[in-house]
């Protein structure tokens, strides 16, 4: 088969319709990494082949639309997704993010996607033959991250070109193809000899200031404390994104939390500020987590 889509020097897939002729095009083998050549003269059809004439590798359509969905959504920043579950808006939107980053680990867990905005931050899954099990379920039920689940299937059974503008469009606009995994919807459970089904569902995570990368000075931050097991705990969330918590005084089964959740999603000790320092994405589970905790009365 001849090899039509290749990667070029940004790890981006490019079809033959788009590089230059030859060792110009600048590309190496989707499959096996071998810089290639364009083939694009008058008699045959156009391909790409590998510099070294050994024969085409066999590419799986299924690989490139996973890579594919995955490059657009973060060119893009932008994605309509159906109404949150439990909502009382019904209607689809296109959700805008600041970043959005490709196979970054988020604990134990490692998302295809993870968006960031201002407020929000979201895990975005791409499924083509593999979809969420109930394993990853339970990790992202764990880390209470809004999480959507892309169902691209049925670009394989139409006549579309993986590489065009009609997939960028499918991936990006239809909604009927996604479904959000987190948070889950309500369910009604009827109980026998009451009139009115209970409901149950999985419970909310409060509300949270999520934090992205920002331009702004790094010695910048927020200050928040929260009381946690009867104890005071202090966090400065810095303008990099950065999180700093630190326990007022002393409290063993606190300290041994924040260190587990070191040895989860990354990040160190301070020994000179006595202080627990995360990184982003997981600086946002961490924040989310630390207000879960938090059981200062509120006003």
């Amino acid at each position: 088969m001849l090899m039509t889509i290749a990667v070029n020097k940004n790890d981006q897939l490019v079809s033959i319709k788009q590089v230059e002729r030859g060792l110009k095009c600048d590309c190496f083998c989707f499959e096996c990494g071998e810089p290639v050549v364009a083939k694009k003269g008058e008699k045959n059809e156009h391909h790409f082949a590998h510099s070294s004439n050994k024969e085409s590798c066999n590419i799986n359509p299924e690989s490139i639309l996973h890579k594919f969905a995955k490059q657009v959504i973060v060119e893009e920043k932008r994605i309509t997704l159906p109404a949150l579950p439990n909502s009382q808006n019904k209607s689809s939107k296109v959700w805008q993010f600041t970043k959005v980053i490709p196979e970054q680990s988020v604990g134990s867990f490692r998302p295809d996607l993870v968006a960031c905005d201002e407020h929000d931050l979201m895990f975005i899954e791409i499924a083509v033959t593999s979809f969420i099990d109930s394993d990853k379920f339970e990790l992202i039920k764990h880390h209470s991250i809004q999480t959507i689940e892309i169902d691209l299937r049925e670009l394989l059974t139409q006549d579309i070109e993986l590489l065009s503008e009609e997939a960028r469009a499918y991936i990006l606009n239809e909604v009927n193809n996604k479904r959000w995994i987190y948070p889950e919807p309500i369910v009604f459970e009827p109980v026998v000899g009451v009139k009115n089904p209970t409901v149950t569902t999985m419970p909310q995570s409060l509300p949270v200031q999520l934090m992205v990368e920002s331009k702004a000075t790094k010695n910048s931050f927020t200050k928040y404390r929260f009381t946690i097991m009867g104890m005071w705990v202090d966090v400065w969330a810095f303008a990099d994104g950065g999180l700093s918590v630190k326990c007022v005084h002393y409290h063993p089964e606190i300290v041994a939390m924040l260190k587990s959740w070191k040895n989860e999603g990354g990040g160190n000790y301070s020994q000179k500020f006595k202080s627990w320092r995360y990184s982003l994405p997981f600086a946002n589970v961490v924040l989310q987590r630390l207000q879960q905790l938090d059981t200062t009365p509120k006003a």
